[in-house]
């Protein structure tokens, strides 16, 4: 029931993060004048600060040293997202008009106009946040 309550704690904030990080992304652009490269840099920067800060506090609660976990967390990031991009390019390259049980998904997907590269996209997506689910609460978090 502990790792259920912290899985949606989790993607509690990773919907926070994205929203934060797509907040600041339009302010910084439209508002600010600010260049893409930059807003969008600093938009993932601050959603990623916001990842470790709530997930550490909120999320598991850790009670390990905040160098130690940031440090961890920052290479579980790279490291999962390193495995997620990997996967991106594999399914991309081997099954681009077939992926991984988008027939069995198709009627929902094809209404929405989700193709099958856009479905890899969320494949790898999901791949990524489960990975990193599990890196933090049994690595990175960890007491």
């Amino acid at each position: 029931m502990k790792t259920v309550r912290q899985a949606i704690k989790y993607a509690t904030v990773g919907i926070g993060n994205t929203l934060l990080t797509l907040v600041i992304i339009r302010v910084l652009t439209k508002w600010m004048g600010s260049p893409e490269a930059f807003a969008n840099f600093t938009g993932y920067l601050a959603g990623l600060i916001s990842s470790y800060v709530f997930n550490r506090y909120w999320t598991f609660r850790s009670k390990s040293g905040w160098k130690k976990s940031a440090v961890r967390f920052f290479g579980a990031f790279a490291v999962c997202y390193a495995l997620q991009l990997l996967l991106l390019l594999v399914m991309n390259r081997f099954c681009p008009d077939n992926p991984p049980l988008y027939g069995f998904f198709s009627p929902v997907l094809q209404p929405l106009h989700v193709d099958s590269l856009f479905y890899i996209q969320i494949l790898a997506m999901a791949f990524y946040t489960v990975l990193n689910f599990i890196v933090n609460k049994l690595y990175t978090f960890k007491s």
